[in-house]
């Protein structure tokens, strides 16, 4: 045989063996992962808006104001349940100088102010307490009735 024809087979085993590397990986790669979902979706429900646009004048604005009341129109929650959610983080320890919850001493000085004085000072905030505490939607009631529940 000749150096050419010699070199020619070697060549061509080579091709083979790399063209069989090539397809066992890929057969590999390919069948590691494999993904069956099927989109049911029609195209219709793919790209509808989220939610919609509503220029002035175009909605009754009476009728959201009574939506929303009637969504505000919910059950009060009393004040232990807004301490347990909202004010025990601050108060059960007294972080940066909060009242603590039960202890008389802490409360005396800002009870003779009275009730209502600390119910303001609830809603509008003091120091480190922003406005509310942590019960951004908690109403007037709400806060009188934690504030009357750590008092106790």
């Amino acid at each position: 045989m000749s150096d050419n024809s010699l070199h020619f087979k070697n060549s061509l085993i080579a091709l083979i063996v790399i063209a069989a590397i090539i397809y066992g990986v890929n057969t590999f790669f390919t069948n590691l992962v494999t993904i069956k979902t099927v989109d049911t979706s029609t195209l219709e429900d793919r790209i509808k808006p989220i939610g919609q646009v509503y220029l002035e004048g175009d909605v009754d604005g009476t009728a959201v104001v009574a939506e929303k009341s009637v969504a505000v129109a919910k059950k009060s929650r009393s004040g232990e349940s807004v301490y347990t959610t909202s004010c025990a983080g601050c108060h059960s320890i007294g972080v940066a100088g909060a009242p603590k919850f039960g202890n008389k001493a802490d409360w005396a000085s800002r009870l003779k102010r009275g009730m209502d004085d600390l119910v303001k000072v609830a809603i509008s905030g003091k120091g480190a307490m922003p406005p509310k505490g942590t019960c951004a939607t908690c109403s007037a009631d709400e806060l009188r009735a934690a504030i009357e529940h750590m008092v106790q």
